[in-house]
């Protein structure tokens, strides 16, 4: 098999949730163009499993799904310390925790770092057991299991620090975040080369001139809303073609929304209204604490939306912005939803769209009320 840098390998347990979505994974990968090394489908009769492991070891982009199986199993947790024994560990790796294999809890963690310990022991009680001269081969295997038990601790550590997402929201994006990863990891790898020109190469006796000074760096200038136009113009196509009808001029106080879309639909046996909003802001400059504040007005715009229509409204807010800081991410996804008094028929959810990533940002909890439908309208209508 080739070690070309722009492959990608894929580490996870046979069987269950993992292949399930692994295989979902793949298709997506494979429709971005992308083809992933799999074990199943790449081996081959007779291919040297050891040495598989190893070349996933090095991969240069590598797809890692852990889950509770993972990170008992000896050849998983083989390719997991491969990867991490290769430099760039942290740039390498695109993980997807399950939520069997429960790292965010420390005592788990000990359970996991207990499990490996417990196999070493039975492994080497069981070599005492026969002559040495018999034991061929078995020194790797217990060299393996001592790596384990040496690097589960800090790989399980590395891996809650990291923010993962939770598969379901890598799901409902159709895995948009690992994508987005996956591309620009390639594209570092795919970059040419650039070649010293020879005829510029060292300057000969009597061509030196006194050097210029350094010009200072030009700060790049924000992206324009070019960079999210076309992603707009998308989301709009796909929003009017369920019967979603625009709102001309609508605004909320202070906010004017570049788009405004909405959709009624019956209930309660045809006899009432339920309203399906859509609104979208243009931030220059989204940081944390103007986000919280447009989280607070959204609420207050579908509060009073709902009164006046004595009625469910559920309103998402799509804010686009270039770029998002990790500060601002990880509050979008920690953000917890709202609380609604039980006289309250209106919710909101808002999520950011990130013309430099190519990518939204929405909580890892969503509001569900009634028939807000939230993740199947984001997946179906804001995915990139």
């Amino acid at each position: 098999m080739s070690d070309d840098n722009r492959q990608v390998y894929i580490s996870y347990a046979w069987g269950g949730e993992s292949e399930r979505i692994v295989n979902e994974l793949d298709a997506d990968l494979q429709a971005k163009g992308i083809t992933i090394i799999r074990d199943k489908r790449d081996l081959g009769f007779k291919g040297m499993i050891r040495d598989f492991m190893k070349e996933i070891g090095r991969g240069h982009a590598v797809i890692v799904v852990i889950s509770d199986k993972y990170l008992k199993s000896p050849n998983c947790m083989f390719e997991l310390v491969e990867i991490a024994k290769n430099k760039d560990f942290y740039d390498r790796i695109f993980p997807i925790v399950l939520a069997d294999a429960d790292i965010y809890n420390p005592v788990n963690r000990i359970k996991y770092i207990k499990h490996w310990e417990d196999k070493l022991k039975e492994l080497d009680e069981a070599m005492r057991t026969v002559s040495s001269a018999n034991l061929q081969g078995m020194r790797e295997e217990i060299d393996s299991y001592d790596e384990i038990r040496d690097n589960i601790s800090n790989l399980t550590f590395f891996l809650k620090d990291m923010n993962t997402l939770t598969p379901e929201m890598h799901e409902n994006s159709d895995f948009s975040s690992i994508i987005s990863g996956v591309e620009k990891r390639l594209g570092k790898a795919s970059a040419p080369s650039v070649k010293a020109d020879p005829q510029k190469s060292s300057p000969k006796a009597g061509d030196v001139k006194k050097q210029d000074a350094p010009k200072k760096a030009e700060t790049p200038a924000p992206a324009s809303s070019g960079g999210y136009d076309d992603y707009l113009n998308d989301v709009i196509k796909r929003l009017f073609r369920d019967d979603y009808a625009e709102l001309e001029e609508e605004r909320f106080g202070e906010l004017k929304f570049k788009k405004a879309l909405e959709k009624t639909n019956k209930y309660m046996f045809n006899t009432l209204d339920e309203f399906h909003r859509f609104v979208v802001l243009e931030e220059n400059d989204l940081d944390d604490d103007r986000f919280i504040e447009l989280e607070k007005e959204i609420k207050q715009y579908t509060k009073e939306l709902s009164g006046e229509r004595a009625s469910y409204v559920y309103t998402i807010c799509l804010i686009l912005v270039n770029g998002v800081s990790a500060s601002l991410k990880k509050l979008i996804y920690n953000t917890k939803p709202a609380k609604y008094a039980f006289s309250e028929l209106g919710s909101s959810v808002m999520v950011v769209y990130s013309a430099a990533e190519n990518e939204i940002v929405y909580p890892k909890t969503i509001t569900e009320e009634n028939n807000s439908d939230y993740k199947g309208k984001i997946k179906e209508y804001l995915n990139p």
